[in-house]
């Protein structure tokens, strides 16, 4: 199942994907529905920033992890993202790693299993570290698929 949750074109290695964490979700959710797993871009935005408007998903550490079940949402991904500089979320914290997680949302015990466990990978410093030496894709993606296994 992990390998189903992070696919490779919804992975980004040092790339700009905006100066908010509005742009990079809106960025890797453009990424979600070019693999047919987020049906609708706007509405899944829309869901993930309403949550981040319940509490910013900014973590120390510098990573941010926005999330949301939608109804825009076809099958649970995570939408990985390591950025060439940092980005300030609206709660103060500096961020270059994003994990973006996409959840049907009829699902909402696939929700908190999955934000559970992406939530003790990003905690550990190494795997942060990796995530952020990861040169290509498919490192990242390999990475972040083995957290999830």
């Amino acid at each position: 199942m992990a390998d189903d949750l992070v696919q490779l074109p919804t992975v980004s290695v040092r790339r700009d994907l905006g100066a908010t964490l509005e742009e990079c979700v809106r960025s890797l959710a453009t990424r979600l529905a070019a693999t047919g797993r987020v049906s609708d871009v706007d509405a899944f935005v829309a869901d993930v920033l309403a949550r981040e408007a319940q509490g910013a998903t900014a973590l120390p550490g510098g990573v941010a992890l926005p999330h949301a079940r939608s109804a825009a949402v076809v099958a649970p991904t995570v939408a990985v993202a390591s950025l060439p500089a940092e980005v300030t979320a609206t709660n103060g914290q500096a961020f270059d790693l994003v994990f973006l997680l996409a959840v049907p949302g009829d699902r909402p015990d696939d929700y908190l299993r999955l934000l559970r466990t992406v939530t003790t990978a990003v905690v550990k410093a190494g795997f942060r570290e990796d995530c952020r030496a990861a040169e290509t894709p498919e490192q990242l993606a390999s990475l972040v698929s083995n957290a999830l296994a």
